[in-house]
């Protein structure tokens, strides 16, 4: 047996198709946080409307709700890289769009909202897709490692991107915020190239329809308690949490008045965090009471997330987020890699796509009502209570879910 050449929270590196997927995707969630900082300081310093974040985030989350469904369906039935690749030159095209339209003086918000809509049509097909494809490529023992080390990468990048975006609004404007997103999509293209995937074992199953394929998928979560556990737990986090960073940039401006540099300064805080988090996710790998682990993060998480927009402080917000970030990336990490592990290969793209659909589907209501509550009660006060509900959530769970506790 090969001893392994890099340190065991590294071990999905050994494998040339992760670390090819890992980097074209790295290079990718850049571009993505460079644009996203970009686009959220342009509606709310331009359009001066906080409710305009939420129906932004609720644009590009509600086809994510709608479409998810079917995209782990197609996973388990169509050619990974092919949908992949098809999401890849769809979001280089939008960006490019949005860069067009700023350049010109038409980007509107209902531009904004439109092509939100459309990039998040896109990552309906491919997001369940990456997650099983990412899991297919690696031995199944280094899967809770390579989980973490994808959360590393998307949180490295948010702690990266927000600088830059920064940078690059003051010296250059937003369009070209955009046109770099559009080109940061070639190096996932240019991954799914080179990635050799062996040829599958034919399937000696009789085809099903779509309805019931995925009725399949669904029949399979009900039986399975944790795993219907870990999908609902998944939907109130996206609900009650996941818009937090949405109205990072009203926190920033108006509650902390340290204005982009402060909103780019938070967000990084977030990412560094994750990255600590996601690290920590893959030194430990698997390990019992996953589920109290789980429970635990998304009880202490959010109290930190709603210390930092009440503290009125720009330091100490800053302080208080970083610590949030490790601790909710620590639980987000433990979360999908259990769910991944505990489904079946033959149904992994229908089951990680309920998972997604959870992990994405609360977060478009949220926001849209956060944006309301924010504009009728303040940042702090809205945001901090949606956190504190997450908190008595997971806290009631932690007690009353013995079973969970113990995976």
């Amino acid at each position: 047996m090969r001893k392994p050449r890099l340190p065991a929270f590294l071990a999905a590196f050994e494998v040339r198709n992760f670390r090819l997927i890992w980097t074209g995707a790295f290079v990718s969630s850049i571009g993505t946080w460079i644009q996203d900082v970009a686009l959220s300081w342009v509606i709310h310093t331009e359009f001066k409307n906080p409710s305009y974040l939420g129906w932004r985030q609720f644009a590009s989350e509600l086809p994510l709700v709608s479409f998810m469904l079917l995209g782990g369906v197609l996973a388990d039935r169509i050619n990974k890289k092919t949908i992949l690749m098809t999401s890849q030159f769809v979001q280089l095209s939008l960006a490019l769009v949005l860069a067009a339209l700023y350049f010109t003086g038409h980007l509107s918000i209902w531009a904004i909202v439109a092509v939100g809509f459309i990039t998040g049509l896109a990552q309906s097909q491919s997001a369940p897709t990456y997650q099983a494809f990412l899991t297919s490529i690696v031995p199944r023992e280094v899967i809770p490692r390579a989980v973490a080390m994808n959360s590393l990468q998307f949180n490295l990048s948010r702690s990266i991107g927000p600088p830059i975006a920064a940078a690059m609004l003051v010296a250059l404007g937003a369009a070209w915020c955009f046109v770099f997103n559009a080109f940061s999509f070639v190096a996932v293209v240019v991954a799914l190239l080179l990635i050799r995937i062996p040829a599958a074992a034919p399937n000696i199953r009789a085809p099903q329809g779509m309805a019931n394929s995925l009725k399949e998928g669904l029949a399979y979560v009900r039986q399975a308690p944790e795993i219907a556990l870990i999908v609902g737990l998944s939907g109130a986090l996206s609900f009650f949490v996941f818009p937090l960073t949405t109205f990072l940039p009203v926190v920033a401006d108006e509650v902390l008045g340290s204005g982009a540099g402060g909103y780019s300064m938070l967000l990084s805080a977030i990412g560094l965090g994750a990255i600590v988090g996601a690290i920590a996710t893959a030194h430990r790998g698997g390990f019992k009471g996953r589920g109290r682990f789980v429970l635990i993060c998304f009880t202490g998480g959010p109290l930190l997330g709603a210390g930092a927009v009440l503290c009125g402080r720009q330091w100490l917000a800053t302080v208080l987020l970083f610590f949030y970030g490790v601790v909710q990336t620590s639980g987000s990490s433990t979360m999908n890699g259990l769910v991944q592990e505990l489904a079946p290969e033959a149904m992994r793209g229908r089951i990680l796509s309920l998972f997604g659909f959870a992990f994405r589907g609360g977060s478009p209501i949220g926001a849209l009502l956060l944006g309301y509550s924010v504009t009728a009660f303040g940042p702090a006060a809205a945001l901090s209570a949606s956190l504190i509900g997450m908190s008595v959530l997971s806290a009631t769970l932690l007690y009353r879910s013995p079973r969970f506790r113990e995976i």
